[in-house]
């Protein structure tokens, strides 16, 4: 399969970089190099390759990355830097934080610390924002004797991959969805059912678990700052009214906006330059899914036959498929340690394999989704543990274990994936 030596030549620059950087003690090993920077001397082999002139290899290149899955994408992850971006300027995160810790006896802290990073999460459609949000508060009151630092820590982190997984503008979704060319709210009706069941879960875990007794001192809340929370959930209505996603965020950058301008201290000036900070805060990754849309196109065409030829040949049933899609999302993890990379990287293969098997877009693209940030979230070289560990100055070795929705997540989808099966044996 020499096609894929492109696919081998970008995972051996990424992971060397960043071995390197680990083994010379530098923080966040992966994030020293940009992985935009690993993809290029991919495209370049990839183009200088084949029995094509250079030039017909360069405009399949540049197909790839117009395609109108990948385009979208990139511009759904541009709204979404921005809302992100305005929503946090004005202070709505803070405020649902506060909201949530204001209403809780001591003994739920432990949970209301996962219900506040997942709602957040989902809000705003990223997990490391959470991270940076949420794990000081879980250090404060794990300080204050709520309940112990690793433990405040990971559940945390077990919270911003829910919203990570589940919200409608996170990277995940955007990426695995348009990779599988399936509908946002196909994909979130089933992802939904595991996510809420899993949360349950791990909410009563947490809730019998919890030991503390100690009264822990909440800063007061300001009822009028409430206001703010009514873009996140403007935006979670017109997702469940399955309004077009584009249109969603737009009108919900507005809302944001004038309610900071009319309500709090929000300059009008400062609405634009939030705007544009917000797409710069996502152009490595807009920037990387042009050049993955572009470098998955080349591959796929110089070794479609090969790779038509395997996975035509392959003769397992649609529940082994579905298995072999969640692996295949879970090594990619692995390797690259970003799971929306590892969904963009994995999604041609999972979209052929759904395909010859006759399984849904949206199954693929909910697969591909769980599996990624279940394994993104327990990796302790993955960039949520380590800015966790590094702001609670503590290892992301000892977290791993204790960041049980990912654990639950992952459990509740392999059972919903068997159950599933009878269906598919049904309709057989």
């Amino acid at each position: 399969m020499t096609a894929f030596v492109p696919l081998f030549i970008f995972l051996i620059l990424y992971l060397g970089s960043g071995t390197y950087f680990s083994f010379i003690g530098t923080d966040n090993p992966l994030h020293q190099v940009s992985p935009v920077i690993c993809l290029l001397p991919a495209l370049f082999f990839a183009v200088s390759r084949g029995t094509n002139k250079i030039q017909h290899n360069i405009d399949t290149v540049i197909e790839g990355m117009g395609d109108k899955n990948t385009l979208t994408m990139c511009l759904i992850f541009l709204f979404s830097g921005a809302f992100s971006s305005v929503t946090q300027s004005i202070g709505s995160a803070d405020t649902v934080a506060n909201l949530i810790l204001n209403f809780l006896p001591t003994r739920l802290l432990l949970p209301g610390i996962f219900l506040a990073s997942a709602f957040i999460s989902t809000a705003i459609g990223t997990s490391m924002g959470v991270v940076a949000l949420m794990v000081p508060i879980a250090v404060n009151l794990a300080k204050s004797g709520a309940f112990g630092l690793e433990i405040g820590t990971a559940t945390v982190v077990g919270g911003a991959v829910f919203g990570d997984n589940l919200s409608m503008i996170s990277d995940t979704t955007i990426a695995s969805v348009s990779s599988q060319g399936a509908a946002i709210k196909d994909k979130l009706k089933v992802n939904s059912k595991v996510a809420f069941i899993a949360s349950i879960i791990t909410l009563v875990y947490l809730a019998v678990t919890a030991d503390s007794t100690k009264i822990v001192t909440i800063s007061n809340l300001d009822y009028l700052s409430i206001i703010k929370v009514i873009p996140y959930i403007s935006l979670i209505i017109m997702g469940l009214l399955e309004v077009s996603t584009l249109v969603t965020l737009t009108i919900n950058i507005i809302i944001a906006g004038v309610l900071g301008t009319v309500f709090f201290d929000y300059a009008v000036i400062q609405f634009p330059h939030d705007i544009y900070n917000g797409f710069k805060k996502v152009n490595e990754i807009v920037i990387f899914a042009l050049f993955i849309g572009g470098l998955s196109h080349i591959i796929y065409k110089q070794g479609q036959k090969a790779l038509h030829k395997l996975i035509d040949k392959s003769d397992i049933t649609k529940t082994k498929t579905e298995f072999v899609i969640a692996g295949i999302a879970s090594m990619f993890t692995v390797l690259v340690a970003n799971n929306t990379i590892a969904i963009l990287l994995s999604g041609g293969i999972a979209k052929r394999l759904a395909q010859k098997h006759n399984i849904a877009p949206h199954r693929s693209a909910y697969l591909l989704d769980v599996f990624a940030c279940a394994t993104k979230g327990i990796l302790p070289y993955g960039s949520q543990l380590l800015l966790a560990g590094s702001i609670a100055s503590i290892s992301p070795i000892s977290l791993l274990t204790q960041v049980y929705y990912c654990f639950i997540l992952a459990a509740v989808t392999i059972g919903e994936i068997i159950i599933n099966s009878r269906h598919y044996r049904t309709a057989a």
